[in-house]
């Protein structure tokens, strides 16, 4: 057994990846590893469905990376008595891109693989999921100024058309306040045109990786959503919303996330409980489009193993797909 392995559970939101993820990290020694782009950020917990049953760390894992000369301390949590890295990250005022989560997630696979476990990740941000694997070395990537003058004289919709004609991947992927700030709309179609070169390098990791996807008709993916939603409107998101904008506002990018930027009307309307459905509403249909989302992108990922979570035994065929895997050499 060698010490690259690295395992990636992926699909649309609301498949049911984590409950997975931990199954198998308690079979196979495995720790977890977030890819969510929300998890990241502290107090963002109901909404994103962090899952943490406690807030209980384990210190004695604790790792120090730095990004951009910036260090920063990486503590899991202890999840069911198994260890879940990258949640917590940073605070939600502060940036966080994919190439934060490449170097710092890449710093907590390379530690776990070194203890000789499994680090197993999991969660439905494409692009932080494909950095690890197919690196995009977005850090190396700096600003081209010339490039960026032949952009700004550009309309916004000329900015779209630009950025979906290189990779509609990551225009699908973008939130809707991103689609509409030209500047990080530049600076994605700045890193595309540079990733293209990249990948003409045929830039790879040393990660011995195997991709199992959960999929489901996207009704069953929908009603899951739904009542997913519920639970966190019982279990005090709105009280999580309130107390975020209140220190934040809704103008920075986490604040743009799903289950936040939909109860701004409803907040700034005292809130107006005439509009609260209205809200829940939005949240769930959001989701929905960002599931169907999910979908397209990871259909176009190669080489990833699909099951259907509405197939009764497919926890029990993904197990020895896992098992021969990890014991090959």
């Amino acid at each position: 057994m060698n010490n690259t392995k690295l395992l990636v559970i992926c699909g649309p939101t609301a498949s049911g990846k984590t409950n997975l993820a931990l199954s198998l990290a308690k079979k196979f020694d495995g720790e977890l590893v977030s890819a969510d782009s929300r998890q990241v950020y502290t107090g963002m917990d109901i909404v994103t469905g962090k899952e943490l049953s406690s807030k209980e760390t384990i210190e004695k894992l604790r790792l120090y990376a730095i990004h951009n000369d910036t260090e920063y301390s990486l503590v899991p949590y202890k999840f069911y008595d198994v260890p879940l890295w990258m949640c917590d990250v940073v605070s939600p005022d502060r940036e966080f891109s994919v190439s934060h989560y490449e170097r710092l997630a890449g710093t907590v696979i390379r530690n776990v693989q070194k203890s000789k476990k499994l680090p197993i990740v999991v969660g439905g941000t494409g692009l932080y999921i494909r950095s690890l694997f197919r690196p995009m070395n977005t850090i190396a990537i700096t600003p081209n100024v010339a490039l960026r003058e032949e952009l700004s004289i550009l309309a916004l919709a000329e900015l779209q058309e630009k950025l979906q004609q290189l990779d509609t991947r990551i225009w699908e992927m973008l939130h809707d306040s991103d689609k509409r700030n030209p500047r990080r709309l530049i600076r994605k179609i700045e890193i595309c045109l540079s990733q293209n070169k990249l990948m003409k390098k045929d830039l790879k990791t040393d990660f011995d990786v195997l991709l199992i996807g959960l999929t489901a008709p996207l009704k069953k993916i929908y009603e899951r959503i739904d009542t997913r939603v519920d639970e966190r409107i019982k279990s005090g998101a709105l009280d999580e919303v309130k107390k975020l904008q209140s220190v934040y506002g809704y103008d920075i990018p986490s604040m743009t996330g799903l289950g936040y930027r939909e109860w701004r009307e409803y907040f700034e309307k005292n809130e107006n409980t005439g509009i609260f459905d209205a809200c829940v509403q939005r949240w769930k249909f959001h989701e929905h489009a960002y599931a169907r989302r999910q979908m397209t992108w990871f259909r176009k990922e190669k080489d990833i193993h699909w099951f259907d979570i509405e197939d009764k035994d497919f926890e029990q065929n993904i197990e020895p797909l896992v098992r021969g895997w990890y014991t090959s050499p």
